[in-house]
């Protein structure tokens, strides 16, 4: 039985810490959902490293820190500037170059079972975040601060709603991540 929990803040606090499957660095985990379907993480990038290659996985990185990075899967590097999400296989393991320790939002997802759209988007007057027949939403605040039922969602903290809406109001600057099920 898979538990679905409808809404909850997670507070940047509460993120499990883990190592990259390469050793190369630390993941944040915000949240995953069932047998690993898809993850929503915040990774710290502070100087060149391998991201580890992941078969059947689409990813989206968004650089949420001060500075961009460099992602070179072989041919070139291309500078991903902070805040524009760019998508990719899992199977390629670019090499990352930060310009300085910086931060990184990712969603992985099960190419085959799911897909995933990120945006950036401010949040001014009341408006609800409805999960409406995907796996999950996300709202990650990069500055201002929602206010929800649920509690305040402060800066680096993170609104999850894999059932029904949460009505929010900013000002605010987000990360919206939505999960969709391709099954």
């Amino acid at each position: 039985m898979i538990t679905v929990r409808e809404a909850r803040i997670i507070r940047r606090s509460d993120r499990l810490i883990t190592p990259w499957a390469n050793g190369a660095g630390t993941t944040a985990e915000i949240a995953a959902g069932a047998v690993s379907r898809w993850r929503f993480s915040v990774a710290t990038l502070e100087a060149s490293s391998t991201f580890s290659p992941f078969p059947g996985v689409d990813r989206i990185f968004t650089v949420i820190g001060d500075h961009p990075v460099s992602l070179d899967f072989g041919d070139a590097p291309t500078v991903v500037p902070r805040l524009s999400p760019t998508a990719f296989a899992g199977e390629r393991g670019p090499e990352c170059v930060a310009d300085g320790p910086t931060e990184a939002f990712n969603v992985m997802v099960h190419r085959s079972t799911a897909a995933a759209s990120v945006d950036i988007v401010d949040i001014g007057a009341a408006q609800d975040v409805n999960a409406g027949g995907r796996l999950s939403v996300l709202v990650l605040v990069l500055g201002g601060r929602l206010t929800t039922h649920l509690g305040p969602v402060e800066p680096g903290d993170c609104l999850l709603v894999e059932q029904g809406s949460v009505r929010v109001s900013g000002p605010a600057s987000v990360v919206l991540a939505e999960v969709f099920d391709r099954t």
